[in-house]
């Protein structure tokens, strides 16, 4: 696992793109576990919401079948419901009739789903797919994939670094999907078609009729969710630069009171709404982060040490470690990325 690990984090930081990092890692563990396709979804383990992802012989229309399947509250499967029964693997087959029609109706006869999920939380999921006609994933199956846990972990955040955390050319004011509870892409104002030729995304989601759907399915599904139950993860996606092209939010606003109708999803340059992307990403710890809150307000180190009941020398190895782990300079850099 250890040379695994390695060559998967090598890769990582070499500036590919989300389609040859699928590649990648499809031909890096197929010795391990053969399979024919894959997606590997990541998740941001503070907010628990998908983040980006990776695919490798996979179009859009199943991924986007098996979101909203996810979401219907009928599946098991869901990221969350996983972590929250203990389950790290299980094969989808017969027994789960819906999820396993979408299988059959893509091509395929068996699904092996993996919970990313280390000691900070649950960073994602990698999903491998069998075709029909093939041998169906079994428990040795199950017991291998588990090892793939750590290595996947660390070459997420190993692609995310590879790219300095720096503010974008050019800014591009907030866009507007508008999805309807249907799912369906209901209106895009012409902000929201720049955003969607600024991003980037892999090949499979990238024509013009997938990429809004892309963009804007899950963060609408969490929208409507967190309306019925607040509880659950706040409708907020961080696409990172290295997947993105540039650091992204995306958010999602229901137009009515109940979240049964349209809703309004915001895509717009990353701010305040990276803090916890950068907490889980970059190891900042919780005495970063209020630091770096307090940078974003123009306030001096020393007036930082007075609120915080710190020394001035204890903030300013805070601020040396903040700067080093998210590759930026000075406190001004900090401020230009994170005040929008």
């Amino acid at each position: 696992m250890d040379r695994l690990e390695r060559d998967l984090c090598s890769a990582a930081g070499d500036g590919l793109t989300s389609d040859e990092m699928g590649e990648v890692i499809s031909r890096t563990i197929v010795g391990l576990v053969a399979h024919d396709s894959l997606h590997v979804c990541w998740r941001n383990p503070n907010t628990n919401m998908a983040s980006f992802g990776f695919w490798h012989r996979l179009t859009a229309k199943i991924g986007r079948a098996q979101m909203i399947n996810l979401y219907s509250g009928q599946q098991p499967a869901h990221p969350a419901e996983q972590a929250h029964r203990g389950v790290l693997a299980q094969v989808v087959n017969a027994r789960d009739r819906i999820a396993y029609k979408i299988l059959l109706d893509n091509g395929f006869g068996s699904e092996l789903r993996l919970l990313l999920r280390g000691s900070h939380g649950t960073w994602g999921t990698l999903v491998l797919f069998r075709e029909q006609g093939g041998r169906p994933f079994e428990q040795s199956d199950v017991d291998r994939v588990a090892q793939l846990v750590k290595p996947l972990v660390a070459a997420s955040r190993s692609y995310i670094r590879a790219t300095p955390l720096r503010p974008p050319d050019r800014d591009l004011p907030p866009g507007v999907i508008v999805v309807g509870a249907d799912h369906a892409v209901r209106g895009i104002t012409p902000e929201g078609h720049a955003w969607l030729r600024e991003i980037r995304l892999p090949g499979s989601l990238a024509k013009p009729e997938w990429a809004a759907t892309a963009l804007s399915s899950e963060v609408a599904m969490a929208s409507r969710r967190f309306v019925r139950d607040p509880t659950t993860p706040r409708p907020v996606a961080c696409l990172p630069s290295a997947y993105a092209g540039r650091w992204v939010s995306v958010q999602g606003q229901p137009l009515n009171a109940d979240g049964t109708g349209d809703v309004a999803v915001i895509i717009q340059a990353a701010g305040v709404e990276l803090l916890p992307a950068l907490s889980a990403w970059y190891d900042v710890t919780a005495r970063e982060r209020t630091i770096i809150d307090q940078l974003r307000e123009g306030i001096p180190a020393k007036q930082i040490a007075r609120r915080l009941d710190l020394s001035v020398h204890t903030v300013n190895d805070h601020l040396k470690a903040i700067y080093r782990k998210i590759s930026i300079t000075s406190r001004e850099e900090i401020m230009v990325v994170l005040s929008r």
